[in-house]
């Protein structure tokens, strides 16, 4: 059966404020980095593969086996690993505010309110604020879902969020965005097949010409989106 829990989570639908943030985007469009569906393709899947994939991928598998296995505190370290490794600010500030709001929803959720209540009790210290892959990596366990497929399920999400993003402001047709997703189906499988099993301790992205574009944004005379 399919996993209705899973689905749920990777609601794009979510009430977590992940639309009010385009990653960047903004910025790269006011460069002329991207400018049409193409540009945007490309810009979704080098962002994929070299930033968001090998930091907060991993970190959503490790999250999700961390669960698992029983280790639930080892969360508080994994939290610890983006706190100190997202970049710039503006975005590090969206991650913990997602990462509370999915926490809350997973509150009031019936398939995962007593588990997580459990879960968190079982950590040794006080903690906070919760960044959204550990959040999604701990709900993705509690839905039953395997590292692969909670992680694909995060990729899958945050690409549609920024496809999403450049139909509003590239802007883009809703049917290309939408042939941009199909499309980038089988890179999302490859970089599952990539990072998956990697330790936590590999958690790192290097694209630092995203992170200028990032801090870049909030200087932008006039933008849509907070970062």
């Amino acid at each position: 059966m399919m996993n209705l829990g899973l689905l749920q989570l990777a609601d794009s639908a979510l009430p977590v404020s992940g639309y009010t943030h385009s990653w960047g985007l903004e910025a790269a469009i006011a460069r002329k980095t991207v400018h049409d569906a193409e540009s945007l393709e490309r810009w979704t899947l080098q962002w994929l593969r070299t930033s968001l994939g090998p930091l907060e991928g991993v970190v959503v598998a490790s999250a999700c086996r961390a669960v698992q296995s029983h280790r639930a505190p080892e969360l508080i370290t994994l939290n610890r690993v983006l706190e100190v490794s997202i970049l710039p600010a503006t975005i590090r500030r969206a991650s913990r505010e997602m990462g509370e709001q999915l926490l809350a929803l997973g509150r009031v959720w019936i398939w995962s309110a007593g588990r997580l209540e459990s879960t968190l009790r079982a950590m040794p210290e006080v903690r906070g604020p919760w960044h959204y892959p550990v959040v999604f990596g701990l709900l993705g366990a509690l839905a039953e879902g395997q590292p692969g497929e909670v992680l694909a399920a995060y990729l899958h999400q945050a690409a549609i969020g920024m496809i999403s993003t450049g139909v509003r402001a590239v802007p883009v047709g809703h049917t290309h965005g939408q042939e941009m997703l199909a499309y980038l189906h089988g890179e999302i499988r490859a970089l599952v097949r990539d990072i998956v099993d990697r330790d936590a301790a590999t958690a790192g992205a290097g694209c630092p010409y995203y992170e200028v574009l990032c801090d870049e944004q909030t200087r932008l005379y006039a933008r849509m989106f907070r970062s």
